[in-house]
């Protein structure tokens, strides 16, 4: 009896380690492993298509997703200048949706529109600088996303600001060596969460610690300058954001506003605090969408006609079911009837 409860004792204790080794690997996931609420957004730079992917956690609300895409995209507009154009922050005007049952392009006017990897298209505010075309748009590219609060410094532009974006090997390096702090040759945890709040960078789905561990591919504890090139070429838009705010921070003291360098001159005059020109930001936008859609007769229009269309899809569905399952008992039945040929 000795005897068996010691085997027993021991195949016990072998069941609690291997759910302890399970419980570390579910800890030891990647942020690409988590569930997250994807959106593929597409937008005109500079008469080219772009589109990238944006994650959340939950499906975001429209003011959410008007802060990330703007966020995203002003720093790749910077990033693809070409010569002669100036540098004027990205603005959304509207949004439009790809509708699965419509099989079309609806407005966006409200986040319960909004799916699970739904494709969404970005409109600037026309200007002679920037004209939306048609085009195909192309596959979506991964990318980190985050938010930069509206009314930030950092999304303010440097007033000498000018000429070509430098390429990307150029602006790796620059960054590297602007958050090594020290001089060490390596980046730490530590340099990097200085530098992305320095940056004012708040990740919507990704967390510091998740993208340095992405970084840190040998788990040293620190980013080696290869292991930094390596990142740069994963996550080109984080080095970008790095690179510019960091040059907008050194470069000058004087720089133009947000609302200064638009080509759709938004006035906040008499906040002075970025909380305050935030608000003030949302209010405008939520106003802009109540004011586009409330009492609209094409809103009206479009939901009736998205209801109707599912109604039909419903129907067409239900009834190729029933057309399969009549077919299907009709071939049964003759395959076992005696008269069947298989007899």
């Amino acid at each position: 009896l000795q005897f068996l409860y010691f085997i027993g004792f021991n195949t016990h204790t072998k069941k609690k380690k291997k759910k302890k080794k399970k419980k570390k690997k579910k800890k030891s996931h990647f942020f690409g492993k988590k569930t997250m609420f994807l959106i593929s957004v597409g937008t005109d730079l500079y008469g080219r298509k772009q589109n990238i992917k944006l994650e959340f956690p939950t499906c975001p609300t429209m003011t959410e997703l008007i802060n990330a895409v703007e966020s995203q995209f002003d720093v790749m507009s910077r990033s693809s200048r070409p010569a002669g154009y100036p540098d004027t922050p990205f603005k959304v005007q509207t949004f439009q949706v790809y509708d699965d049952i419509l099989l079309r392009w609806v407005d966006l006017y409200s986040s319960a529109q909004l799916t699970n990897g739904c494709q969404v298209f970005c409109f600037q505010p026309e200007s002679i600088w920037h004209s939306d075309s048609q085009g195909i748009i192309p596959e979506a590219k991964d990318s980190v996303t985050w938010t930069t609060p509206v009314g930030s410094p950092r999304r303010a532009r440097l007033a000498t600001d000018a000429g070509v974006a430098p390429a990307l090997s150029e602006k790796l390096r620059s960054v590297f060596y602007d958050i090594d702090h020290g001089n060490k040759g390596y980046i730490l945890y530590s340099d990097l969460r200085t530098a992305f709040t320095k940056s004012d960078m708040d990740f919507t789905f990704a967390t510091v610690g998740e993208l340095f561990t992405v970084a840190d591919s040998n788990r040293s504890g620190h980013i080696t300058y290869d292991e930094w090139v390596r990142f740069a070429i994963k996550y080109p838009n984080v080095i970008d954001a790095l690179f510019f705010r960091s040059r907008d921070m050194t470069g000058g003291s004087v720089h133009h506003g947000v609302s200064a360098a638009s080509p759709q001159n938004y006035s906040y005059s008499g906040y002075t605090d970025p909380s305050s020109v935030q608000r003030a930001r949302e209010s405008q936008l939520r106003q802009y969408y109540t004011d586009s859609w409330q009492g609209s007769v094409e809103r009206q229009r479009a939901a009736t006609d998205y209801e109707s269309a599912k109604r039909e899809a419903d129907s067409a569905r239900l009834q190729k079911e029933l057309a399969e399952s009549k077919e299907r008992r009709a071939w049964d039945k003759l395959y076992y009837s005696p008269s069947s040929p298989r007899y």
